[in-house]
């Protein structure tokens, strides 16, 4: 593979200038949001269907129903996460005008020809946490006056994997990579993480070194509630296990801000639950009408 960060940035710089060429509008969460959902698709068997040929081949309403899907599908699995993404994919619960719907069309085509699946469908989570496709199409996205006004700097990645590396020595910052290295539970934090970046290197650097960083916990925190929707959403691509929390607040005003995101996502996990025993009940209660329509058939 190519250089995969030169290829992200080409990918947010594309997409960009297809939304924006498109008269896409202000709501950059939106083009974000389809190209994060399509981070989120797995191409499980190589040699089966080409996905991106499928997906190239649907019109605007059947990619709009795959979007939906994708992010439903991801809510059973990690409805905190998702829940933590949500800015990008609420649009999806209103109407999509034709307007829209073209440039939607035209960002999921962009970013698809540019490559996005070659970065990010691997079943092997190494090779999909090669970069962070998300952070170049945000800032690419977002004005130069917007990023500043956020006091929204990403780390290059050529310097996250240089620090992700280092931590296997040294302490860095907040994130807790010690000398000793590594232990199952221990806790790596960022508290400015934008899309986390610094994390995914120091999760390859794990990788790289033999061990799984789905041993440890994961937190990440930033102000910016599109950075810490791409943060949860890289969660997932990247695989950082099921013991990672993403808080979309001040970590300077709030230091209990991973604590605060921690319970809310016990919240979310008890409606999902909640949700899902609805859906058995129902679904029990209409098998059980349609065994009682069959036997009174037989009967008759």
């Amino acid at each position: 593979m190519s250089d995969p960060h030169r290829r992200a940035s080409e990918i947010g710089e594309a997409v960009a200038g297809r939304w924006h060429n498109r008269h896409g509008g202000t709501d950059i969460e939106v083009p974000i949001g389809v190209v994060a959902a399509l981070c989120l698709v797995r191409e499980k068997d190589p040699d089966g269907p080409d996905l991106k040929s499928q997906i190239l081949a649907q019109d605007g309403p059947q990619l709009i129903a795959m979007l939906r899907e994708i992010w439903s599908m991801h809510w059973m699995h990690r409805p905190d996460l998702i829940e933590r993404a949500r800015i990008l994919h609420e649009w999806l619960n209103e109407d999509v005008d034709e307007h829209r719907l073209h440039a939607v069309h035209a960002v999921a085509e962009t970013a698809l020809k540019r490559g996005l699946f070659d970065l990010t469908a691997h079943e092997d989570p190494f090779l999909r946490s090669a970069t962070d496709v998300l952070s170049p199409v945000m800032m690419c996205l977002r004005s130069h006056g917007a990023r500043q006004g956020l006091g929204e700097y990403h780390t290059p990645p050529a310097v996250a994997e240089a620090i992700g590396e280092a931590m296997g020595l040294e302490s860095i910052a907040d994130i807790g990579l010690d000398a000793v290295g590594v232990k199952a539970g221990q806790h790596i934090h960022d508290p400015c993480s934008g899309s986390g970046g610094l994390l995914r290197a120091a999760a390859q650097h794990m990788r790289e070194i033999g061990l799984d960083p789905a041993e440890v916990q994961w937190s990440m925190v930033d102000i910016d509630p599109i950075a810490a929707a791409c943060a949860a959403v890289n969660a997932i691509v990247w695989a950082f296990g099921p013991r990672v929390t993403v808080a979309c607040a001040d970590a300077l005003a709030n230091p209990n801000a991973v604590e605060d995101a921690m319970r809310e996502a016990r919240a979310v996990f008890e409606h999902r639950d909640e949700v899902l025993g609805r859906a058995r009940i129902i679904a029990a209660i209409r098998q059980a009408h349609d065994l009682m329509d069959t036997a009174l058939a037989d009967a008759a």
